[in-house]
Formats: C-alpha cells, structure tokens, sequence
C-alpha cells in the first residue's frame, strides 16, 4: 500500500500521490465492517433471547390454562383417576415442565406428579420476579428445589364456580440450554462474517483503487491547457491527482460525447445488475418461504415452469415468458407475513385463518412495491386468487380484467397445490387434477385458457427432481 510518492510529469500533471485510496478505504470499511457486525450480533443474541424467554413463558401459560379447564369437572366430580390422568399426561407433554399440582378450594394438593405431595397444603415459593398475568394465569419466576422455574397459578373454574387451581412449574434450564447454544452458534457465524469481511474488505478495496490507477495513467498520456473552469481538488490521493490532471484535459474531454454515452451505457448496466441483484434476492426469499414447509417446497419454481410453458403455447416472446415467471416466483411472497401457525398447520383452517391467509396477495403488493423495478409484477402478484366468474379475492374482478399472467399462474398454481400431498389430504393424481381443472371452466378459470391447459399437461412429462434443478439455474 502507497504511503507517500511525489513528483511530476510533462506539462506539470502529476504522477506521485500520498497516502493511498486502499489504504483509506481498507482503514475506513474494516472497522466499520467490524462495529456492524458485532451490533448486529448483540442485537440477534439479546433479540433470540427475548424471544425464546417471552415464548417460553407464553407455552407455560398456556399448558396452565389448559389444565385447569381440563380438570374443572373431574374435581367437582371428585374424579382422582382423571386428575392423575390430567397431571401424568401434562408432566409427560412436556421435557420442560418440573411439576403439576391441582389443589381444591381448601387449598390441599389432589393431584401431583410427585405422589407423596398429595394431601398435603401446597407450599408457594417466594417469587424472584413477577413475569404478569396472562388471563387468569399468574406467573412468577422463583427457585423450587434448587431449581430455577417459572410458576403459573391458574384458577379452577366449573359452572361459574371457582373450585380449586391448577399450579404448573416450569423449568429454565432448557431455555438456558437453547440461549447457549443459540449464543454460540451466532457468535461462531460472527466470526466467520468478519474473517470473510476481512478479506473482502481487501478485494474491495482493490477493485476500487484498480480502475482508478489505471485511469490515472491514462491522464499522464495526454496533455492539454485549454481554458475552462477547474474543478476543485483538496485531497493528495489518486482521486485529487486525477482531478488536477482532469483539470488540464477537462476540455478535450467535454468535446468527446462519446464519453456521455459510454457513462449512459454504464449506469444503464449498473442499473440493470441492481435489478438482477434485488430480483435475485427476492427469488431467495421465495425459496426460502417454499422450504418453510416440506409439503410446499419447490412450489413457487413449478408454478413458474407450468406457466411458461402455457404462455409459450399461447405465443408469448422470451421477454414477455422473463417477466411471467419472475411474477410466478413472486406470487406467494405474501406469505413471508403469514404466521407459521397458519401456515404450517397440519389440518384444514379455520374460517379466521383462512381470511389470515387470504391476506397473501396484498401482503405480496406491499412488498413488491418497496422496490420501483418489481412495481411491474404488483398486477400479476395481487390478481392471482382472482376467480373467473368474479368470486375470487381480495377484489373480486372478473373475466378478462384480470391480468393473463395471473390468469396462467392461478392455473399453474391450482395444479401443483392439488398433486401436492397434503397433511390434511392425498395428492390427486395429474389426470384428476386436469379434471378438476376442466370442472371449473367458466368459474374459477377462463374456458380457453383451462382447455389450453389441460391438453398441454396431458403432453408435458412428468416434473421431476432434474427438471425442477435446471429450471431453478
């Protein structure tokens, strides 16, 4: 790396320079790169953390209400065997519950997983830290028997009548398990983050100060002092070099427009690699939302196969074909705000869930228009649960209002979801999915289009494995 270097050329342009751009760019960038990567670190350990603790107490309280609705009538009934029953099974649900104790009103223990506690007044321990109430449920971290636990007291209600409470402990030394695995897994991958940022700081720096030197030298091959009016330069690197040497050629460049054009050219390239890069990295967070379940993976790069070739049946150009399967990749990304709950459950929703999932299309809008570029799949993305015959959501348009690219889509996205296994049901096969298809002509998809469809996966070979990785390339 260049510290100091001096002297001057013919017509006065000058060759040498001080401290170096690598220098300054490598000194600036690798602590910057440094302090971020460690603030990001932080602010992962203390969120997962938090996490981990807030889901921890949230799956007690829960257990907790669940057992004392669960015992209600077994002890107004005086029903021993179902209150052991309850307290044996809650105890074996989960590893991290320490006990279960169901007391009555007289506050006597009925029911422990430790048999020797039965009959006995229960023992509360002082707490360390009230955690709040959740409901009716009260929980409190304290220590039992030398162990750390959170403890939930819910109370027991049967027919509006309170009839004793159900107490349920909590360990915390599987949270304090998974924090430390969690806390060594993000410092070792923070690790590995700054070595390589490290040495791409290097990289980067070089291929910065490259361009920059060999422009350098092509300044000191001509000479020129023409009148103009010069940019000021107040820096000794190569960048104040090679604006003094602009300086002096200043006006035989500005006579080339050629130069314009080639910087127009430039920036046009740069912005399209900025696309390629956003849509690239939209792309990965669609593959990533397929992966969130095992029955779905692979979804969003089928649909896209499935669409493109209906569109090249109906004549599309390869523009036209870019842009309808870069929406089909695109056409679940709504789905990264849908919780897993909904998204992952392993029977059919409920009502509520299933307006929660319909949400996916104007979730996927919302996201698609952070970026102006991506703006253009917004139509396709929002349309694609649009019906035929208007009863589709979440507007409701029919017919030929809506976009062919969703119309495509809708019938590609249709398909896989019904040769798709199911928790809740088995896959159909293609040709009674093709059936299905045909059955709602006229009413979930276009006639023409679904008939198109249907004669086409008829023809097309099976999707395997091999046409699934090359279509992703």
């Amino acid at each position: 790396m260049e510290t100091e270097e001096k002297g001057a050329g013919p017509g006065g342009i000058e060759r040498r320079v001080g401290v170096g751009i690598r220098l300054k760019l490598f000194g600036f960038l690798l602590p910057l790169v440094f302090l971020l990567i460690v603030s990001v670190t932080w602010m992962v350990t203390e969120f997962t953390n938090a996490t981990l603790r807030r889901d921890l107490i949230q799956r007690g309280a829960a257990i907790s209400r669940v057992v004392a609705l669960s015992a209600g009538h077994s002890l107004t009934a005086n029903d021993p065997v179902g209150l052991d029953r309850l307290v044996s099974e809650t105890r074996a649900s989960d590893p991290d519950i320490a006990f279960v104790a169901i007391r009555d009103a007289s506050d006597i223990v009925v029911a422990h997983d430790r048999l020797a506690e039965r009959g006995k007044p229960f023992h509360p321990v002082p707490p360390l830290l009230p955690l709040g109430t959740f409901g009716d449920t009260r929980a409190d971290e304290g220590v039992r028997d030398g162990r750390r636990v959170i403890e939930y007291t819910t109370p027991i209600s049967f027919m509006d009548r309170r009839v004793g409470i159900a107490t349920l402990g909590l360990s915390m030394e599987g949270l304090a398990a998974a924090q430390g695995t969690i806390r060594r897994q993000i410092i070792a991958a923070a690790a590995v983050i700054l070595i390589v940022a490290f040495f791409g700081t290097l990289i980067l720096s070089s291929f910065i100060t490259t361009p920059v030197k060999r422009l350098h030298r092509g300044v000191l091959s001509l000479a020129g002092s023409e009148t103009f009016h010069p940019v000021p330069a107040r820096s000794s690197d190569e960048l104040g070099a090679l604006t003094r040497n602009f300086n002096r050629m200043a006006e035989r460049i500005l006579s080339q427009k050629t130069t314009l054009e080639n910087q127009r050219t430039a920036l046009q390239e740069k912005a399209h690699q900025l696309e390629e890069a956003y849509i690239s990295m939209v792309r990965v967070i669609a593959a990533s939302l397929d992966a969130r379940d095992p029955y779905t993976k692979g979804h969003s790069i089928r649909v896209a196969l499935m669409a493109c070739a209906l569109g090249r049946r109906l004549g599309m150009g390869e523009v036209e074909l870019s842009h309808l399967e870069r929406a089909a990749i695109f056409h679940d990304i709504g789905k990264i705000q849908t919780p897993d709950d909904v998204l992952l459950k392993g029977e059919r929703l409920s009502r509520a869930e299933e307006e929660q999932m319909k949400s996916h299309p104007i979730d996927g809008t919302e996201i698609l228009r952070m970026a102006p570029f991506l703006q253009r799949y917004i139509p396709v993305v929002r349309a694609h649960h649009e019906w035929y015959n208007g009863e589709g959501y979440p507007d409701g348009i029919r017919g030929d209002d809506i976009p062919l690219h969703a119309q495509l889509i809708a019938l590609a996205d249709a398909f896989d979801a019904m040769t798709t296994v199911r928790p809740y049901r088995q896959a159909l096969s293609e040709e009674e999915a093709i059936t299905e298809i045909l059955r709602f002509r006229g009413t979930q998809f276009s006639p023409e289009l679904a008939g198109t469809f249907a004669k086409m996966m008829r023809e097309m070979p099976r999707m395997d494995e091999t046409t699934l990785k090359s279509m992703a390339l």
